[in-house]
């Protein structure tokens, strides 16, 4: 990722990247940024918390510093390494989370009452509800790898429903058989057999698909813009399930934190509106 050109001033704040200090996405994100002319600092999620102060007078909150935030939280570890270290993420977490819920500073992907990644939720079908969306498959979770239910695919993919089953803790992916096994947890729904997706990224009122394909007529991006908004985000990836003809699509997921390959793939787009936003 590159900037071919930079504005002027310079006395614009800092951006402050709240990330894993080896984040890809961060540390293209805060280059190009400063190829751009404007300051950025990629910072963990213990920097970040210390960095900023919110008070409260007269029953109105005020943050110090005032810096424009790009939100990439990591995950919590997924072993308790000791009940400090836990403890002292969580409350670093909920300094973060008022920090960025309340500076009138700009904040891509702002916290909201339901949470730092809005209202995704690690159930798809549940996203898909809150997105607005219907006519998705039913969805298992289960300890270990669930056996496809009794209950039919949805309608017009019944001949060549395949039981996919995910396995949450290490995010693999295959159909179902009766001799898996992993650690899990476990959640499963019907799919395609060899399922054909698309990805569009969004931010905010703009919106830019990850291939060239003809699918105009799926009204992609506008569609993902909608999702994206009704969920309380203003940057995410949705990725679109295509149907084998191509006339139709469904929701698969929305990922608040994108990943490089994702975003690389529509950065001479989004790129500059990223600079614009974070510094208006």
């Amino acid at each position: 990722m590159s900037s071919e050109s930079a504005p002027s001033g310079t006395a614009d704040p800092e951006l402050i990247i709240v990330a894993d200090p080896e984040d890809e996405v961060a540390i293209e994100v805060a280059e190009f940024v400063t190829e751009s002319g404007h300051k950025a600092r990629v910072l963990d999620v213990f920097d970040a918390a210390q960095m900023f102060t919110v008070s409260v007078r007269d029953g109105v909150a005020a943050v110090t510093p005032e810096c424009p935030m790009l939100l990439r939280l990591p995950p919590p570890p997924p072993l308790r390494v000791s009940f400090d270290a836990e403890f002292q993420y969580g409350e670093c977490l909920a300094q973060l989370w008022a920090v960025a819920a309340l500076t009138p500073a700009p904040v891509i992907n702002r916290p909201t009452p339901q949470g730092l990644g809005s209202r995704v939720s690690v159930s798809a079908a549940l996203t898909e509800l809150r997105a607005g969306v219907s006519g998705g498959s039913v969805e298992v979770f289960a300890g270990a790898p669930p056996a496809p239910p009794p209950t039919p695919a949805p309608a017009g993919e019944e001949a060549e429903a395949t039981w996919w089953v995910r396995d949450e803790g290490t995010g693999a992916t295959a159909p179902w058989t009766d001799a898996m096994t992993a650690e899990g947890p476990f959640r499963a729904r019907w799919s395609d057999a060899d399922p054909v997706f698309e990805g569009v990224v969004v931010l905010g009122g703009n919106a830019w698909r990850c291939t060239t394909a003809d699918l105009d007529d799926l009204d992609l991006t506008e569609r993902g813009i909608g999702i994206v908004a009704r969920l309380g985000l203003d940057l995410a990836a949705v990725t679109w399930r295509l149907a084998p003809d191509l006339a139709s699509a469904r929701l698969v997921n929305v990922e608040p934190f994108p990943a490089l390959e994702q975003l690389r793939m529509v950065w001479l787009g989004l790129g500059p509106h990223l600079v614009k936003a974070l510094f208006p």
